[in-house]
């Protein structure tokens, strides 16, 4: 008999920024389970919030053989609760956890949780399926020949070989939507879904683990098997928008160009939007998604001082991203950005030199982001070698906040920082264009109006009549 198994996103800790998409790699597990016949629940928590209760409830009904539960840094400390719920609950269930954090600190999540049973490192769809094949037979003594995972055997913590990353992406069937309640997925009212083209990361951002969960090679979808995603995406559920949630996706220009014919010959009507580097963009190319009703794309800028982007590694120039942004404009684009503050080495004058380019280049949106040592990153290995103090409570590592020591730039110091930008960058006249154009019915205007106006009623403490002025704007639909 087929194992049951459900599948969990933990919410995010209190006070946290949620970013509130479908989470596609729960998507993809799901799928993959079922086209082999299992019978897969999901429970996303981000959008239940369940309580304990709730959820021992939850689970009661659904009865599963096995549970699995994805972990980002971030998520760490509520997926742990999701397992020891479930394991208080129903002891002979199969506890699994899978994810990011998980994946670079396997025998650490082991140690802190005895309520786990399986750590799943890297991607998880062929994993879990051979875990859930074992356990349909009851045959769970086999599971050191099952590749990427960690779990005890005779009270020893055992890791079996790493798995292969999968290599042809378009074998794997669609993220499985039908689990989720996709209407209430939405962003200011706008339900906005989230696709990838690709999987793998080539560069060597040192605050980056993410080639640690996908590796250094990219694998992409033909095409035609991306673009077909899109097509029933948007027949099936009319988004408002739609995010290609690649790392770079324009690292592949000749296949970016393809996508854009494909989905220019099919007379899709779909808003998107992309992330990619500053070093691989034409203004050819920012044209061409442009043509095809891209709306935005996103940078990660990091920082305005080159000695900073050097220490980075990031492979960029400051030049660039001026460039890039420029170019981005220029075809009607919006523009987002994310910088860094208190990189380890960062001083006054190097935070003074971001601000300086956000302010010359005048992006429509910037993200500011406090330099985190997340497990696996190489920025985490430097602060360790220098023996500076790191927080050990997970729930902190959001970015937004300073998590370790930072001798050149204090908390305080990065604060100030941050409250320049917003203070300089999201003005009332800002609010006052992007709300006109909002009412006017662009989703991404909409989008920046809103994100401008939180900071300013923070700035203000005037929520109430700025609420007021926000319905007649008609933002809040």
């Amino acid at each position: 008999m087929k194992a049951h198994i459900t599948l969990a996103n933990p919410p995010y800790p209190s006070g946290a920024p949620q970013a509130f998409f479908i989470p596609l790699s729960i998507g993809y597990l799901a799928a993959v389970l079922e086209k082999e016949g299992y019978t897969v629940d999901v429970i996303d928590c981000q959008l239940l919030k369940p309580t304990k209760k709730q959820l021992e409830r939850e689970l009661d009904q659904l009865q599963p053989d096995v549970v699995g539960v994805t972990s980002t840094t971030l998520t760490y400390n509520p997926a742990r609760e999701i397992v020891k719920t479930t394991k208080e609950a129903y002891p002979n269930c199969l506890t699994i956890m899978g994810g990011p954090h998980v994946t670079v600190m396997d025998e650490q999540t082991l140690n802190e949780n005895p309520e786990a049973d399986i750590i799943i490192r890297g991607e998880g769809e062929q994993t879990i399926l051979e875990i859930a094949n074992l356990v349909s037979k009851s045959n769970l003594k086999d599971l050191d020949k099952v590749a990427g995972i960690t779990f005890r055997k005779n009270g020893q913590i055992v890791q079996t070989t790493n798995r292969p990353f999968i290599q042809n992406l378009d074998e794997l069937p669609y993220p499985a939507f039908h689990h989720f309640e996709v209407s209430k997925y939405r962003i200011f009212g706008k339900i906005y879904l989230p696709i990838i083209s690709t999987r793998g990361c080539p560069f060597q951002c040192t605050f980056c683990s993410a080639s640690r969960m996908c590796g250094k090679r990219i694998r992409a979808r033909s095409p035609n098997n991306f673009v077909n995603e899109l097509e029933l995406l948007n027949d099936t559920y009319n988004p408002d928008a739609v995010i290609f949630y690649d790392d770079v996706f324009t690292l592949d220009t000749k296949r970016a160009f393809e996508i854009c014919d494909e989905i220019k010959n099919r007379n899709l009507d779909i808003q998107w939007d992309c992330r990619t580097r500053v070093d691989l963009v034409s203004k050819e190319i920012l044209a061409k998604i442009r043509d095809t009703n891209c709306q935005r794309v996103f940078y990660g800028i990091e920082s305005g001082c080159q000695t900073i982007l050097n220490a980075m590694k990031k492979g960029t120039t400051v030049e660039q991203g001026e460039r890039a942004i420029k170019w981005a404009k220029e075809v009607g684009l919006f523009v987002d950005t994310s910088v860094i503050f208190g990189y380890p080495g960062e001083t006054k004058d190097m935070l003074k030199q971001t601000l300086d380019f956000i302010k010359k280049t005048k992006p429509d949106a910037v993200y500011p982001f406090v330099a985190n040592p997340y497990p696996g990153t190489e920025i985490r290995k430097h602060v360790e070698s220098m023996g500076w103090k790191m927080s050990s409570d997970w729930s902190l590592y959001d970015t937004m906040k300073l998590v370790s020591e930072n001798p050149l730039l204090s908390a305080e110091e990065i604060r100030k920082a941050k409250r320049t930008l917003y203070n300089s960058f999201y003005s009332p006249s800002y609010i006052l264009c992007h709300s006109l154009k909002g009412m006017k019915g662009n989703f991404y205007s909409q989008i920046m109006a809103r994100t401008a106006l939180n900071h300013f009623l923070w700035r203000l403490k005037l929520p109430l009549l700025f609420s007021k002025i926000l319905k007649k704007l008609s933002l809040q639909r």
